[in-house]
């Protein structure tokens, strides 16, 4: 487009200028307004953690846990972690159980939300042993509402809804209590501002 010199060239300088600003000026509302939604969710699917049921006796195998789920169900998370160490030492086929890693990934998130990637890894370890694991996917699902991931989490819910051939499990019965309150307690979408319309 050609620009013509003089007060022609001035009035598009100017008019590219305010049209920058305000493109600016809407992006950096929307980054803060998603940055304060993730916040939100992180801090009430941690509250919604601290409340979710402590990990039971899972499956048939005899329960060599029972020292690590003790020490879970006290909320002695780092008892918890230290037991599960031991157990590797003395037992180190332990670590080819799903239930080691469920269990490795639960005390993790619970103990540090710093340390929710390595918890997520731990389970997503787990589901790799044993795919059919619903405890496992439900407190996976938990840790993807700790990181504000709806999407992940309800894929974990259909998951756990195929594996249990419905929806009467306790596992699917959990995520969705916790998947339902997320959603209800989420602000709604702030509107971005409107641009800013200059008189000629």
């Amino acid at each position: 487009m050609k620009v013509q010199s003089g007060f022609g060239r001035s009035f598009f300088l100017q008019l590219t200028k305010d049209t920058m600003n305000t493109v600016s000026h809407t992006m950096a509302h929307a980054v803060r307004a998603a940055r304060a939604v993730g916040l939100f969710l992180t801090l009430l699917a941690t509250a919604a953690a601290q409340a979710e049921p402590r990990p039971e006796a899972y499956g048939s195998v005899p329960d060599h846990y029972a020292n690590v789920r003790e020490a879970l169900q006290a909320r002695q998370w780092s008892t918890a972690l230290d037991a599960l160490q031991q157990l590797a030492r003395e037992m180190p086929p332990v670590t080819d159980e799903a239930e080691f890693h469920n269990l490795t990934g639960f005390a993790l998130r619970q103990h540090d939300a710093k340390r929710l990637a390595t918890a997520i890894d731990h389970y997503l370890l787990a589901l790799r042993i044993d795919p059919a694991h619903v405890q496992a996917r439900e407190y996976l699902g938990q840790a993807y509402l700790m990181q504000g991931r709806m999407d992940l989490a309800l894929e974990q819910l259909h998951r756990i809804e195929h594996h249990c051939q419905g929806r009467a499990c306790e596992a699917w019965q959990d995520l969705k209590t916790a998947i339902d309150t997320a959603r209800r307690a989420a602000p709604a979408d702030p509107s971005p501002p409107q641009p800013n319309r200059r008189g000629p």
